[in-house]
């Protein structure tokens, strides 16, 4: 017992037994449970059935005739030996899969801990690892969905964790090839965990190759800064909703473009480097002449483009609200990197031009690129390489069906970001509410100050009033702390993590995507969760240093109190979270026979066995019904081939072709966008269950189709 406490911390085997022993309740808890109250995303079940089919020899189908890649690759790797068992048990694969999620959310809270304790407080490390680990919106969003968001956690923290300590070691050891190769993978790893991860990927190796100088520090916002400032004044020129159905493929198009003319320029024009070249003032000055010609090339170049019919045409004066907005908040970078900057450095001292610098570097850097992204970029393309040849098509269907929604009018489906707040991923509206559990706070303090600002329609105007005073104490805690701030940020690379999460908004709700949820912010929860405790710490640290504290040994009995205050609250928050758990996951409260949903007795008393049905969505009933298959309708986890017959409004024939004979939806929803009216003339209504019918597919039209 004593080596196995030095080999594991005591609060990390604390923590490990507290999460593992609740969701062992959970796993052998009611079979009703698993559907109905644990696992209840749609979503999931695309998994555990193309997971099923997989072992059963079908291959990657949902429903055994259409070969999908609608998924992320790792995840599915998982779930693929889990679903081996669902031909003898359903609900038993639910069962391992919930503890091998338990598994994660321990192997990711730990992590969280190392790396808080290595550079935070004990007390904070704590108290944050708890937090990840038992907080009901991160638990109910992450672990208990079924999808692929515990793995993408646990690969987001194994990243930046590794981050943290290559930082580290970089000081006092060289930095070999096999480290960065280590790093690309983790990378690689993260990325095939959600596949959106790749900015991140892509973001983080900036953050290794350019280890040595200040350009690390400053690009990876500049990037994000240029992201969001091309494409908002696009939408700020056009609104919001024709930007989405018209304009939003030809402002990514011209955002990559200023992208590379600004980023290039700002290097050269030495605004990358530090000790700055002459006094701050010449540096805002090189910024803003950086700015000024790499607008007019961008608008010059682009619409050239827009003549010769490469690029799409948009509204010209974007470019320069572009060039207002850029120059804004590049030049408050500069500043806010100036401040935090060595200032005991004098300005003479190891001064280097962008072209010497450049030249001292580019083997290394181009060795170490070469590498990092070699990995990183050929495990990419291997993946597309596959899926083209595999599927008809380089990219999941899904992402592919969900920006082609974003494209359309008055869709079934979810919109793309209606607004502004929606546009930068600051909503509080579930889908687009990007940083939660943060979010959750400025929610609480919207309700305190409903005194002060009363009314049953001022809830947005005290959410934002509370957000911006809360960011603002934030920014007076770091900038009051700017030393530690600076170590702290560089250790824990928050900069690449917090330079990809914007981006990683901004690539949805920049190119008009449709059907955004809120699980696919996960690297936002993990940021959000990493800088609140930074800010504790922080505080925290700020009253170490009054005078009362270190009088008479208070200080030791402080920290004393404080750790035993986090201890309290990690108890507090298991213990309200296995109270959660044990209301939902019940025992011997269902009949062992009571079907696990109750449209299954009904599709299955209404149709007979061998049947095809189609279906929008379908993804839990196709997973648990008997003798009967059911095929996907709005093409998130169908062929390409489908979706391709859907854009062309061939859908009907292309799944009467492929043995439908049955749909099961609403015809009311069938009648628009994306599907426009084009099932209604092949529909012979036979029952009706919940707002949606059971229909024959005929085979012919009963009336010539209006396209």
């Amino acid at each position: 017992m004593n080596y196995l406490k030095k080999q594991i911390p005591l609060i990390e085997l604390a923590l490990a037994t507290a999460i593992l022993s609740i969701h062992l309740y959970a796993a052998f808890s009611d079979a009703y449970n698993f559907p109905n109250t644990w696992f209840m995303r749609d979503d999931a079940y695309y998994y555990f059935k193309v997971a099923q089919n997989i072992t059963e020899g079908l291959g990657s189908t949902f429903d055994g005739i259409n070969l999908t890649n609608g998924y992320h690759p790792l995840w599915m790797l998982v779930c693929i030996p889990i679903f081996f068992f669902a031909r003898f048990d359903l609900i038993l694969p639910l069962r391992i899969l919930l503890m091998v999620m338990a598994v994660l959310n321990v192997a990711t809270a730990i992590m969280i801990y190392r790396l808080a304790k290595s550079n935070l407080s004990h007390a904070v490390a704590i108290a944050t690892a708890s937090f990840w680990a038992f907080n009901y919106y991160i638990h109910t969003t992450v672990y208990e969905s079924g999808l692929e968001t515990p793995l993408a956690a646990f690969s987001i923290t194994l990243l930046i964790y590794k981050l943290s300590i290559f930082e580290k070691e970089r000081r006092t050891k060289s930095v070999t090839m096999r480290k960065i190769v280590v790093l690309a993978i983790l990378a690689t790893f993260a990325m095939f965990s959600r596949l959106d991860l790749v900015f991140l990927a892509v973001i983080c190796g900036f953050w290794i190759i350019f280890r040595d100088r200040p350009i690390r520090f400053i690009l990876p916002l500049d990037i994000f800064i240029i992201f969001a400032s091309m494409t908002s004044s696009v939408a700020f020129r056009t609104g919001i909703e024709q930007y989405n159905t018209i304009y939003a493929a030809s402002a990514v198009e011209a955002m990559i473009l200023v992208l590379v003319i600004k980023t290039v320029l700002l290097y050269f024009f030495g605004t990358y480097l530090y000790p700055y070249p002459g006094s701050i003032w010449k540096m805002l000055y090189r910024v803003g002449t950086a700015l000024t010609i790499s607008s007019v090339l961008s608008a010059g170049i682009y619409f050239i483009l827009v003549q010769l019919g490469i690029g799409k045409s948009f509204p010209r004066s974007a470019f320069v609200i572009d060039w207002g907005i850029s120059l804004l908040l590049i030049l408050f970078l500069r500043l806010a990197a100036y401040w935090f900057g060595d200032l005991k450095i004098k300005t003479n001292d190891q001064m280097i031009s962008p072209l010497d610098e450049l030249q001292i570097y580019w083997k290394k850097w181009l060795t170490e690129g070469g590498i990092y992204y070699g990995v990183v970029g050929g495990a990419l393309v291997t993946y597309m390489l596959y899926n083209k040849i595999s599927f008809g098509t380089s990219t999941p269907v899904s992402g592919q069906v969900k920006r082609w929604w974003g494209t359309l009018i008055n869709t079934v489906y979810e919109s793309p970001a209606p607004d502004w707040t929606s546009f930068f991923g600051i909503s509080y509206d579930k889908a687009y509410d990007a940083w939660q559990p943060a979010s959750s706070l400025f929610l609480w303090m919207a309700k305190k100050i409903y005194p002060l600002f009363p009314g049953s329609n001022t809830l947005d105007e005290r959410y934002y009033i509370s957000m911006f005073v809360l960011l603002t104490l934030s920014f007076i805690i770091i900038f009051t702390n700017k030393r530690r701030t600076k170590q702290i940020v560089s250790n824990m690379a928050l900069i690449p993590l917090a330079a990809g999460c914007g981006i990683h908004i901004l690539s949805y709700t920049t190119t008009a995507y449709g059907g955004v949820k809120e699980w696919y912010w996960i690297s936002q929860m993990i940021f959000a969760t990493l800088a609140g405790a930074v800010l504790i710490h922080l505080l925290i640290h700020r009253f170490q240093h009054l005078p009362w504290w270190a009088v008479n040994g208070k200080a030791k009995f402080i920290r004393f109190t404080l750790k035993l205050a986090s201890i309290v609250f990690s108890i507090f928050m298991a213990y309200h979270f296995s109270n959660y758990v044990k209301s939902i996951m019940r025992y011997d409260y269902f009949p062992a026979d009571l079907p696990y949903m109750g449209v299954l007795p009904y599709i299955e008393s209404n149709t007979s066995p061998g049947s095809i049905i189609g279906m929008t969505g379908g993804g839990n009933v196709g997973y648990f019904i008997q003798d009967r298959t059911i095929v996907n309708m709005d093409g998130l986890i169908n062929s390409y081939d489908y979706f391709l017959a859907l854009q062309n409004k061939q859908a009907p024939i292309y799944l009467g072709q492929r043995g439908v004979t049955i749909v099961f939806a609403s015809p009311r929803l069938l009648l628009f966008p994306p599907y426009n009216k084009q099932f209604a003339p092949y529909f012979e209504n036979y029952s009706e269950y919940g707002g949606k019918n059971l229909m024959y597919l005929l085979e012919k039209p009963k009336y010539k189709p209006k396209h």
